[in-house]
């Protein structure tokens, strides 16, 4: 796992041009096919979880009164595990898809991390989830909004609910981390979430943005970032991959967007 010792070794000019040049980024921005920000990242952010789920987040605003909903867990539960461990936060997290369902039964047993197999969309009801095609580097990865076309068969009709209706099943008051790794329907929920103010008091949101999914594009993950910024948040951090964002901001700021 990454802790605080190794996150800190990676100066933040350094991360930005690794970013730029990894898989030709820097070309595939210049073509509108990857946004690309620079971030000049907090002291207090730092990395947590094995190399395939690594999130950061700002450790100087975690204690035990912190709660996280982690929507989108697939088989590695790393991330949530180390800030429970480390800090006692408490977690929720949900995804309804079977394979993660059965790690999660396997895996997680302490009981600061419940788990709740729905999914969370812009509508409380059913979604239909599809792999990805047998040629893809990513198999295990089902999405709901991906075009995929007739490539692998449909895993199954699976529930889902509102960013709200999760919350009140958890029944959570105080939402401080909000995460959010769901396959490209990160846009719906971010744009009725924002709409409706359900962010309000969220002082850490940690987004991957999967506009390099077929039927998906890069502007609608600019636009996305905008509205989120707009809503006070700024960019603390950007992963490896340049597809993994967290985004912070001030009390002042959380409690008083509308």
């Amino acid at each position: 796992m990454v802790g605080s010792q190794k996150s800190k070794g990676m100066i933040p000019r350094r991360m930005n041009v690794y970013r730029a040049i990894r898989r030709g980024n820097i070309l595939r921005t210049v073509a509108g096919r990857e946004p690309f920000y620079w971030v000049d990242q907090k002291p207090g952010v730092v990395e947590f979880g094995t190399k395939f789920a690594r999130w950061a987040v700002d450790a100087t605003l975690l204690s035990e009164s912190t709660t996280v909903l982690s929507v989108g867990l697939g088989e590695d539960v790393s991330f949530e595990t180390e800030l429970i461990n480390r800090f006692g936060c408490s977690v929720f997290g949900f995804d309804p898809t079977p394979a993660s369902r059965q790690y999660i039964t396997r895996t997680v047993t302490d009981p600061r991390f419940r788990t709740f197999a729905y999914a969370v969309a812009d509508h409380d009801g059913t979604l239909t989830f599809n792999l990805p095609p047998e040629a893809s580097a990513d198999l295990v990865n089902a999405s709901a909004v991906a075009d995929y076309g007739t490539g692998r068969t449909t895993i199954k009709t699976l529930p889902c609910l509102t960013l709200a209706g999760a919350r009140q099943l958890c029944n959570i008051e105080t939402l401080d981390i909000l995460k959010l790794d769901i396959e490209g329907a990160e846009y719906a929920v971010l744009e009725q979430a924002l709409a409706n103010n359900w962010l309000a008091g969220v002082s850490q949101l940690l987004v991957e943005f999967h506009h390099f999914l077929p039927g998906l594009d890069a502007a609608q993950t600019k636009h996305c970032i905008a509205a989120v910024r707009q809503a006070g948040f700024d960019i603390a951090w950007i992963g490896r991959t340049n597809h993994d964002y967290l985004f912070t901001r001030t009390a002042s700021v959380r409690h008083t967007t509308s």
